[in-house]
């Protein structure tokens, strides 16, 4: 909804008045995470920020998606707890009207049909036991199982009837991934991996034979390059380990699937033949168990590679060079289970696209050729697949020009429609208009201050904050954002940076990390601000750097390095590698052993490289934001660090939120949080707080 015209005021940056203030930030944000058909019936999971942020299950059709209808009754909360980060937490049983979803409370597997009250399906454990990458086959429910009854988290696959009776399939794996089931029930496939790898390092595609559970036939294709044995302590692993990231097994016949690789340097789709059952045992006695067959990467055929040939990084001259694809990578960093970057019906293959921008493909069973389908004058950042339905595809994307949208894109036509949005906004005339871009020989997307209302002086560069990602196998990209625009809307640009490590490059970009966290990401934002100062767009006197988890470890790892930023905002930041490791959950427990490198061997770098070991050369003001409740990165980092703060006689301020984990969630934090941290840079900067501008 447009405004009344009104005449443009000239005012200096961070003056400007904008209507997108941080209430509407936080109150705005219904974000959408998974959908699925059930006929022409839509069900679609999403936040819902009158009720403390709970996520719900929704209802509507493709004929009415106005329509809508809430199944879950309050008090129950969709989020699955597996890996601490969850995904898939519910499942549609085609074949009934029953939904199965994993509630936030008890981590029980819980049963309902729309109209009825829900009732639990698995035993009740006060959470000890959790479920999570919910998926529905002919003879049940397919889930990861998570134990963490013991000092030691056990998993399984696990397959659960309607009647409540589980059946463990495989405990070949330290960390599972898309537990799916051949057409005729009698092979198994799922990825595994194992410490010191995380899913975007090496994994491995399980193919088990559950004919026979006793003594099941296996067959394994090799992405973990590291040689250990199964369920033996973890070997280490050095910062140059190479391997191969499979992803997202689907089957496509009994004895083929289609999965994920990376093996020749970006993901890529690609086909598995196999023999099912081969080697399996004549007998059922389990110490006459067959050898793991392993396949070998040369087995995988092509299906769908949108990537191109990688180009030299062309960076600053103390760069090394590394190759950067430039094309698309058909995969992703698997923080969540259940994410989807391909579907099929055997007839065609749709998949997501994600480079500097994200891509709808679509090829046809055969053809060996693909198009890229988008709405008109839309360009997408960030997209996720969600289901192929007979006439239709459910997907999100967020662009350049909406913030949030469940589109089905019809088949046939190509045709985008609108089933559900993640804001209701009537201020979008003052969101950002990003556009990416590159400085230094980095990625960026570039955010400039904006606001109709308003103009800076002619002479005056504006502030810039520039934004971290987290992961740091996240990416930035150029997406229409609420968060970003409450500083831009008011005269602050903000510039996000895709560092070596970042995902949607190819895989030697991705490694530039291994063994330089805290070096390279810090190298890489450098150059890419001393490029916008360069090119004119940013005042190097007003630059403030932010980020939130490894973000922030990047964020104070900067400030501790180098005199680029006028201060840093740190949410929930990591400060100590070596409490990191002892304190953080299994699933990144042994994650820095790659970024780092292996304890104990590299205890010396822990120390040297650690935020907190380098207060000391810390000049300028921080903002540290922490929740009380963070399993991932515990409030001690935070404490140990504004306390050495303190002592070292450095301006900061610290907010500690009740009640909040790894990323905040409840609107009075986002707003206090947002407030404070632009307030800081106000400060900072130097912009008078009695000459806002109205």
């Amino acid at each position: 909804m447009k405004e009344f015209p009104q005449d443009v005021v000239t005012a200096p940056y961070g003056t400007w008045s904008s209507p997108l203030d941080a209430a509407e930030v936080a109150a705005g944000a219904a974000p959408i995470f998974d959908a699925a058909f059930r006929g022409d019936d839509i069900f679609f999971s999403t936040k819902l920020p009158a009720e403390k942020a709970r996520t719900g299950l929704v209802r509507t059709c493709l004929a009415r998606p106005g329509q809508r209808e809430q199944i879950l009754p309050t008090g129950f909360n969709i989020r699955s707890a597996v890996h601490e980060y969850g995904g898939a937490s519910w499942a549609l049983d085609p074949g009934s009207e029953v939904i199965y979803f994993v509630n936030a409370a008890d981590q029980r597997v819980w049963q309902i049909i729309p109209g009825r009250a829900p009732h639990p399906l698995t035993p009740d454990t006060s959470g000890l036991v959790r479920y999570g990458d919910l998926h529905m086959s002919p003879w049940g429910l397919l889930c990861v199982r998570e134990d963490c009854r013991s000092t030691r988290r056990e998993r399984a696959i696990v397959l659960l009837t309607k009647h409540g009776t589980t059946n463990v399939l495989s405990t070949h794996s330290h960390f599972m991934a898309w537990p799916r089931l051949s057409p005729d029930g009698s092979t198994l496939a799922f990825i595994g991996w194992d410490h010191p790898n995380m899913p975007w390092d090496g994994t491995n595609l399980w193919l088990i034979d559950v004919r026979t559970p006793a003594t099941p036939a296996t067959a394994v294709l090799i992405g973990d390059a590291v040689d250990r044995p199964l369920h033996d302590p973890p070997a280490t692993a050095s910062p140059t380990d190479g391997g191969v990231s499979l992803l997202q097994p689907e089957f496509t016949s009994d004895s083929s699937l289609h999965v994920i690789s990376d093996h020749r340097g970006h993901w890529a789709l690609y086909s598995l033949d196999f023999t099912p059952g081969a080697g399996r045992p004549l007998t059922t006695d389990a110490h006459h168990a067959p050898a793991t067959t392993q396949l070998g990467l040369e087995m995988l055929r092509g299906v769908l590679d949108t990537g191109r040939d990688t180009v030299a990084y062309a960076g600053r001259e103390t760069a090394s060079y590394a190759a950067r694809d430039t094309g698309g990578e058909i995969g992703g960093a698997l923080w969540q289970l259940g994410a989807k970057w391909h579907l099929h019906d055997g007839d065609e293959v749709w998949a997501h696209a994600q480079s500097s921008t994200a891509t709808l493909v679509r090829c046809r069973s055969g053809e060996g050729t693909w198009d890229a389908l988008t709405p008109m004058g839309e360009t997408f950042g960030t997209m996720d697949l969600l289901d192929l339905g007979r006439t239709h595809l459910l997907m999100t994307a967020k662009s350049t020009k909406r913030p949030g949208v469940l589109y089905a894109v019809e088949r046939a036509t190509g045709l985008f429609t609108e089933i559900a949005r993640e804001r209701l906004d009537t201020h979008q005339d003052y969101y950002s208009q990003p556009r990416v871009g590159e400085l230094g020989g980095v990625p960026v997307v570039i955010h400039p201050p904006h606001n109709p209302r308003f103009a800076a002086p002619e002479a005056e560069l504006p502030p810039y904050v520039v934004s971290i990602h987290g992961g740091p196998t996240g990416q930035a990209t150029p997406d229409m954002s609420a968060r970003t625009s409450f500083f831009t809307s008011q005269g602050i640009g903000v510039l996000e940076v895709n560092y070596g490590g970042s995902t949607g490059f190819g895989r030697a970009w991705r490694n530039r990390l291994r063994g330089q966290w805290g070096i390279v990401d810090v190298e890489d934002t450098v150059a890419a601000v001393d490029g916008l100062v360069a090119a004119g767009l940013a005042d190097p006197a007003r630059i403030a750097i932010s980020g939130a988890s490894s973000g922030g470890w990047t964020v104070l790892s900067a400030l501790a390095s180098t005199d680029v930023f006028a201060c840093g905002t740190s949410y929930f930041g990591v400060t100590d590698l070596s409490r990191f490791v002892v304190d953080t959950h299994d699933f990144e427990s042994h994650y820095i052993d790659g970024l780092v490198g292996p304890l104990p061997e590299a205890q010396a770098e822990y120390t040297r490289r650690s935020p907190l070991s380098r207060v000391d050369r810390i000049t300028v003001p921080v903002a540290v934001m922490q929740g009380d409740r963070d399993p991932i990165v515990p409030p001690s980092q935070a404490q140990e660090f504004v306390d050495a703060l303190e002592g070292a006689g450095v301006e900061y301020i610290y907010r500690l939120y009740k009640g909040e984990s790894h990323g905040f969630v409840r609107a009075e934090t986002i707003i206090d949080s947002l407030e404070s941290e632009f307030g800081f840079y106000v400060d900072v900067f130097g912009i008078p707080r009695n000459r806002r501008s109205g």
